[in-house]
């Protein structure tokens, strides 16, 4: 304890008398050790007078102070303890902050890089999407404005029934075929050019530093090529083709992005001369383009305004000279652009899927005129009835379910209705359209293979699937003279035939010549021109009315006079 009236003490007193506090207070060190000092000035109150008073003491005078002093060491090793966690927790926090910035800019960089990366790349194949294939189209293109002999090409490829395979396989796969084809072009182009996904199944590509068109070409073609070969999707066999337009640079064009559009038209063009086709673009494509767009457009309306119409073709038995049946086939007449080509209108139904609606109508229309006819004209003997099927509708599985409900409305008798196959409708959809077929054929719908010999796995489809007629090209009835092969090849083709018990009809027949051979070959069934062209309802009408379609001679008597004048269309 420190000694009673020490010189801090003292101090208090004099501050005290001196009216400046009533108290004090002060750290100060005793023996070594931190204590707080407080002092508390004391005055006389009438209490104390009356024991002190005798001392001289009044009432409000000084009397002394109280004194206490507290060590602090305890509170200072706290406050010590309390400052370190106070400065741990500090640095906690700095280092949780610290860390939490470079995090979050670390993920704000990954997060960026991922917006760059999808803005410029396509995520289903890693391919340039549009927006980069542009910019480095603008590239290439200032550079061939500076210098006049640097060359490029713009190639727009678009698979062929790529919208059959999503039917059939489903999206998964459809997407898995995409990304094999992105690795297959990968490979087949130099590092310097450029191959970009525009979406959905169309791609382009960027041909850069070209010798000309021919180098162009040569590519292109090596891409179709590659085609040949299937693409395996999870172990499976997926074959399909694709159509490439081909824009070229040229001094007329003010906009690269003109030169898209332009290998976009080209691949249109090359789409509509068949599959697996190569198209290079010229300036009078732009109406071509155009018409497309038109046609595309007015498809969706044309059945309500009227503007098809079912033809019909006589298909002869050369056995019993007599008219056994009819192929129906779609015409259009439009408006304004006139007669419609089915080579033209059918394959752009096909890729927008228009060809579903259109081809059950096609069926309901003809299956109930030909029922009609044959109640009128050959209630005994029925007229059979061939339809075309797309391989857009090969796919869909409920397909023989639409067929019956046609069936069941028109009163069609089943095994007179013959629905027609081509080949190309087949290609990459084996499993999924044999069970379609397989329920058709089944329910007694004959099927039939249309223009046989032309595709590359004309057997292996034989071998697949079961067919009960086969339609013979008319490629090579029309080749069938002396020094032609069209004759053996026919003659092959209906010896293949018998031996798999299938009924043959032969297609384009157009001259005495050729039914003479046929005749000689004891072909069961033709159609061509020879007898009729395709005709309207009326034309048909009026042949039936004379009596044509039980005997031959009588229709080839009558032809000239009652046919309806019809744009050629094979």
């Amino acid at each position: 304890m420190p000694e009673l009236y020490d010189k801090w003490q003292l101090k208090a007193l004099s501050l005290f008398e001196s009216g400046k506090t009533d108290d004090v207070y002060e750290q100060q060190t005793i023996n070594g050790q931190p204590y707080l000092r407080y002092m508390k000035a004391m005055y006389m109150t009438k209490g104390c007078v009356k024991c002190h008073g005798i001392l001289g003491y009044k009432n409000g005078d000084l009397r002394g102070g109280v004194s206490v002093s507290i060590p602090l060491a305890p509170y200072l090793a706290a406050a010590k303890d309390t400052g370190r966690s106070i400065l741990i927790t500090h640095i906690a926090v700095w280092i949780i902050g610290l860390f939490t910035i470079f995090y979050m800019a670390y993920k704000t960089k990954q997060m960026l890089t991922q917006i760059a990366y999808k803005a410029l790349f396509d995520e289903l194949t890693h391919l340039p999407n549009i927006s980069l294939f542009k910019n480095r189209l603008k590239q290439v293109f200032k550079q061939a404005k500076r210098d006049q002999n640097y060359k490029f090409a713009v190639c727009f490829l678009d698979l062929d029934r790529f919208k059959n395979i999503n039917d059939s396989r489903g999206h998964r796969v459809g997407d898995k075929l995409l990304r094999a084809l992105a690795r297959r072009l990968n490979k087949l182009l130099r590092p310097g050019d450029t191959i970009a996904r525009m979406g959905g199944d169309e791609f382009t590509l960027l041909l850069e530093d070209i010798e000309g068109l021919e180098e162009a070409i040569t590519v292109s073609e090596r891409i179709l090529d590659s085609f040949k070969k299937p693409f395996d999707v999870d172990g499976d066999e997926i074959f399909t083709d694709a159509s490439i337009g081909i824009c070229m640079i040229l001094d007329h064009y003010k906009h690269s992005d003109d030169m898209i559009r332009d290998a976009d038209i080209a691949m249109y063009r090359a789409k509509s001369l068949g599959k697996g086709q190569i198209y290079v673009f010229n300036p009078e494509m732009h109406a071509f383009a155009i018409e497309t767009m038109k046609i595309e457009n007015d498809l969706r309306s044309a059945i309500e305004k009227q503007q098809m119409e079912v033809y019909y073709q006589p298909v002869i038995d050369l056995q019993k000279q007599s008219i056994e049946g009819f192929e129906a086939l779609l015409r259009w007449q439009h408006p304004t652009l006139g007669f419609v080509s089915p080579e033209r209108f059918i394959p752009i139904s096909e890729h927008t899927g228009q060809i579903k609606e259109l081809g059950l109508w096609v069926l309901e229309q003809a299956c109930h005129q030909v029922r009609e006819w044959s109640l009128q004209f050959n209630p005994d003997q029925e007229f059979s009835i061939a339809v075309n099927l797309s391989g857009v509708q090969l796919v869909d599985e409920n397909l023989h379910t639409k067929i019956e409900a046609i069936i069941s409305k028109t009163r069609m008798t089943r095994n007179k209705l013959n629905l027609e196959v081509t080949e190309t409708a087949l290609i990459g959809y084996i499993d999924r359209v044999n069970k379609v077929i397989r329920k058709i054929r089944e329910s007694g719908i004959s099927l039939s293979i249309d223009d046989f010999g032309k595709g590359y796995c004309s057997l292996t489809y034989l071998q697949e699937f079961d067919f009960d007629i086969l339609k013979i090209d008319k490629d090579f009835i029309q080749d069938m003279g002396s020094e032609g092969k069209g004759l053996q090849l026919v003659r092959t083709l209906m010896l293949l035939a018998r031996d798999l018990k299938m009924n043959i009809v032969a297609e384009g027949v157009e001259t005495e010549e050729q039914l003479n051979r046929l005749k000689a070959m004891k072909c069961p069934f033709i159609q061509g021109y020879y007898f009729s062209r395709p005709l309207p309802v009326e034309g048909i009408y009026q042949l039936l009315k004379a009596g044509c379609h039980y005997d031959t001679n009588k229709l080839l008597q009558n032809n000239p006079q009652i046919q309806v004048e019809t744009p050629k269309t094979g």
